[in-house]
């Protein structure tokens, strides 16, 4: 997962700049960087500018968030490549941060239709994001398979 990331910026180098693109590059980014249980309690929201715009869920966060804020960059930047974000700005809205997590439990339990032999071999993949990614492009191309 690492060298797939790692790619990400000499692929998109290679690309005409595109706003939406770099967008969900740098959404990518944050979710990895923050794990799960920021994930569960933030939401980028914008990017703009190098400045990454995140919802948080209160207060509190907010400083905390705002505290961890030169290491997150770093983390960021390490993956994207230098200077792709040169700010975070952590805004309080409680609403898109629950909106996020229902939207994600909804994900979750809506766990694709698969064959129990691909369900056995997607438990060989530790990341559970990239297991859950793995089974839902198995349940795609099999749906789309039956289309034909």
């Amino acid at each position: 997962m690492e060298q797939v990331f790692g790619a990400i910026p000499s692929v998109l180098n290679g690309l005409a700049s595109n706003g939406d693109v770099d967008e969900a590059v740098v959404f990518a980014a944050w979710k990895r960087c923050a794990g799960e249980l920021l994930n569960d309690r933030t939401n980028a929201i914008e990017f703009f500018e190098n400045r990454l715009i995140v919802a948080v869920a209160d207060e509190t966060w907010r400083r905390h968030l705002e505290d961890l804020s030169p290491q997150m960059l770093y983390k960021i930047n390490s993956s994207l490549g230098d200077g792709t974000v040169r700010f975070i700005e952590f805004r309080i809205d409680e609403k898109v941060v629950d909106a996020s997590r229902e939207r994600e439990t909804a994900s979750t339990e809506s766990a694709p239709e698969v064959s129990e032999s691909l369900t056995k071999a997607a438990e060989a993949i530790s990341d559970a994001a990239l297991r859950q990614q793995f089974l839902g492009a198995a349940a795609e191309y099999l749906e789309r398979q039956k289309k034909d």
